[in-house]
């Protein structure tokens, strides 16, 4: 996890309003006022700034059904988490099975990505105690904490991305781990990182041929214990001359390329639901050059540790309604510059506490539920999959963005994603020669920071981590074309037949 403000959760009671009232003025300064009306209770509601409209112009949509600009890769959804989860008694079981179920909503074959700061000051003792710690102190696991991670990604059928220890540990050491990892997980293994964010680590003063010599001591350490030992890497927090360098060298002996994003820190004061819905214009510059890098050098790259602000997140913005719809746009951003994958943190960060950002969280008795943040995954669960087609896309000023996909029952999937605060869009989206009928299910909260109500497809996912749609919105598809609503702060997918 990159380095971040030490914020800690906070007790406070939120405001609640009721959804009907909420939603007209999503994050907008307001005031309630009672009225005495005839004996009833009257709320008048003001927004200080600005008032909901109407796009001036339609939103317009042309689909290419010929064109494909990416394949999804089927473990596309990922979910990281610091090491010190793994140490956690009552999270990864087989037995947790709200947990499981929260992963087979996702996905039938994800990936877990367990590294973050405190893999750098993690120790693997067989028959110690496990250690839940801040990156201050030293994290413990045994090997009764790797079985147990091992029967709960078989029971979810993902696989594990795993990191060792480089700032603190030795090679020696790391590939004791690896061995005992492998012995847990055998097949759900997908490959080890050798350190996290390593272009920030002091110890290598900047300078990527210290880092690299270190990782090159590592590597042959490791595969002496356990010569098929598959690597990913270099898990960079943002340098891309040092991802660059390492896959000029390292690109033939890696499954995946990897690289770490958060919009910014938590404690930046910019860090706001609006900052967080705008898109970030040199984070696409970036990715074009992540897509060159991997094309040029034949290997994948992933971004293996994602989510809204770092340092857990920020309390009022991170763990409210807008993550859900950030989250969608970005994973269908990745998916159009040809990312073979994301893996959103989650859980308790390098600082030991549940992070504001956690699309799932869990209480004391190590019970699961969905946040705000978990829905918008959701929802690319369902329209993320099969091939990526290009589209055209008519707008105006209005913050919204739109993506197609077809499945391999040839069906498409439309998914627009309006990030506006204030205006609505009508929408009308020219459809492939064909395609005669259509169905919408909708990403919705009572406003843009509301921390509950929040659904898809007219339903929550239940206390036992399970999720079914309810009966889909028809949509007529009329000339061609389909036309809908995209109401401000949402997102409507639309499943499009034969």
């Amino acid at each position: 996890m990159a380095k971040g403000n030490h914020q800690k959760p906070d007790g406070g009671a939120a405001l609640n309003l009721k959804p009907s009232l909420a939603g007209r003025c999503p994050l907008l300064s307001f005031i309630v006022q009672h009225l005495r009306c005839g004996g009833l209770i009257c709320v008048a509601l003001w927004c200080a700034g600005g008032r909901l409209e109407a796009a001036d112009e339609p939103v317009k949509i042309q689909v290419d059904a010929q064109t494909v600009v990416s394949r999804i890769a089927p473990d596309f959804i990922g979910l990281g988490y610091e090491t010190s989860a793994v140490a956690q008694s009552n999270y990864f079981s087989a037995k947790n099975t709200a947990l499981v179920h929260l992963y087979h909503n996702l996905s039938p074959h994800g990936l877990i990505r367990i590294g973050g700061n405190i893999s750098d000051h993690t120790q693997y003792i067989p028959d110690g105690v496990p250690a839940v710690q801040t990156e201050e102190g030293v994290t413990i696991i045994n090997q009764a904490s790797l079985v147990k991670l091992g029967k709960f990604a078989r029971a979810t059928g993902w696989k594990v991305m795993w990191g060792l220890n480089l700032r603190s540990g030795s090679p020696a050491a790391a590939a004791q781990e690896a061995l005992a990892v492998n012995a847990a997980l055998g097949s759900a293994l997908h490959s080890f990182e050798i350190g996290n964010e390593v272009d920030f680590q002091s110890q290598f003063a900047n300078h990527y041929d210290a880092y690299h010599t270190a990782y090159l001591a590592y590597k042959p350490a490791i595969r002496s214990a356990l010569p098929q030992a598959p690597f990913s890497g270099p898990d960079v927090g943002g340098n891309l001359d040092w991802l660059t360098a390492f896959a000029a060298t390292e690109a033939k002996d890696v499954k995946l390329l990897t690289h770490h994003y958060y919009r910014s820190g938590a404690d930046n004061p910019k860090a706001t639901i609006e900052t967080l819905l705008k898109h970030d214009d040199k984070w696409d510059v970036r990715l074009d050059k992540l897509q060159a890098i991997s094309r040029n050098e034949g290997v994948g790259y992933r971004i293996n540790e994602v989510n809204s602000f770092s340092g857990g997140g920020k309390t009022g913005v991170s763990d409210t309604f807008a993550s859900a719809l950030w989250c969608l746009d970005y994973m269908f951003g990745l998916a159009a510059h040809g990312c073979a994958g994301i893996n959103v943190e989650t859980d308790i960060n390098q600082h030991a506490w549940l992070s504001h950002y956690s699309p799932i969280v869990h209480d004391a008795a190590g019970h699961c539920r969905a946040q705000p943040e978990y829905y918008g995954m959701l929802a690319f669960a369902l329209a993320g999959n099969g091939d990526l087609l290009k589209l055209a896309l008519g707008k105006g000023d209005i913050n919204l963005s739109a993506y197609a996909t077809q499945d391999k029952r040839g069906r498409l999937w439309l998914t627009v994603v309006n990030k506006d605060l204030t205006q609505d869009a009508e929408v009308e989206a020219v459809l492939p020669a064909g395609y005669a009928n259509a169905a919408a299910f909708r990403l919705k909260a009572p406003s843009v920071n509301s921390k509950d109500q929040v659904t898809f497809g007219g339903a929550e996912v239940s206390a036992d981590g399970q999720w079914t749609a309810g009966l889909p919105e028809q949509v007529a598809v009329s000339q061609g074309a389909v036309h809908l609503q995209a109401p401000h702060a949402s997102a409507v997918v639309v499943r499009v037949g034969r």
